[in-house]
């Protein structure tokens, strides 16, 4: 059996991810702001930059934060705070998927191959599933707001396709999103219709959990109507 060679590369861009990582955290320890506090943190700091510096730092900071994994949500709820739910609906569309796909495309770059070199049977039975159902998989994953980076890293280890996984997320993410907004922008100042804010985002939210249910009803009888002829 023939060893398998470490990439260098990878184990140098590894442990630069890694020493990065323990960076931000040790920073963020000796900073005093707990994660509670952060919306308001970066209002303050992005108040007076404009609103294009703004939005341009935010949506860099999203794209790049699976690097230190800085909680989606609280980038999210951020968002409505400091640009109203309107322009932070726009802006975290934007910077959410890419953040999402960065995230996809570490994990795979790094461990995909290593994963599936290990996979046994069943599992290889799983990953080609997963491979021709990724679009409907991802999407049911974000309906339901499973953890982001979760989903992220571990749909970048597994067959399913880029465009699938990309496609998916879009449309997956948008009624936890745009609902996340909208929660933010409830406090923003200046927001007219505050209930009907708040009425909107809990909308968005169960609409799409409605969705994931009906998708989750629609594969099991797929999966019914497949082995009834096996069975006769």
């Amino acid at each position: 059996m023939s060893k398998r060679i470490v990439n260098p590369f990878k184990l140098f861009c590894g442990g630069l991810w890694l020493s990065l990582f323990f960076a931000a955290l040790t920073l963020w320890w000796h900073s005093g702001i707990a994660l509670t506090e952060v919306p308001a943190e970066l209002e303050r700091w992005l108040e007076d930059v404009g609103l294009f510096n703004a939005a341009l730092v935010y949506i860099v900071f999203y794209a790049v934060r699976p690097l230190v994994l800085f909680p989606a949500t609280l980038l999210t709820v951020a968002s409505g705070l400091i640009f109203g739910p309107w322009l932070g609906t726009l802006f975290t569309i934007i910077g959410e998927n890419a953040s999402a796909n960065f995230g996809f495309v570490l994990s795979r770059w790094f461990g995909r191959k290593s994963v599936a070199s290990h996979l046994s049977e069943t599992l290889s039975h799983w990953d080609a599933r997963l491979r021709e159902n990724g679009l409907i998989a991802v999407l049911s994953m974000r309906l339901i707001m499973l953890p982001f980076d979760a989903v992220n890293f571990g749909c970048g280890l597994t067959a399913v396709r880029h465009r699938d996984y990309a496609v998916g997320t879009f449309i997956g993410i948008l009624p936890s999103l745009i609902g996340f907004v909208l929660l933010g922008g409830v406090i923003a100042p200046g927001v007219q219709n505050r209930t009907l804010v708040v009425a909107l985002s809990m909308l968005f939210m169960l609409f799409g959990f409605g969705i994931a249910s009906t998708l989750k009803r629609r594969d099991a009888l797929m999966q019914t109507a497949e082995k009834a002829p096996e069975d006769t």
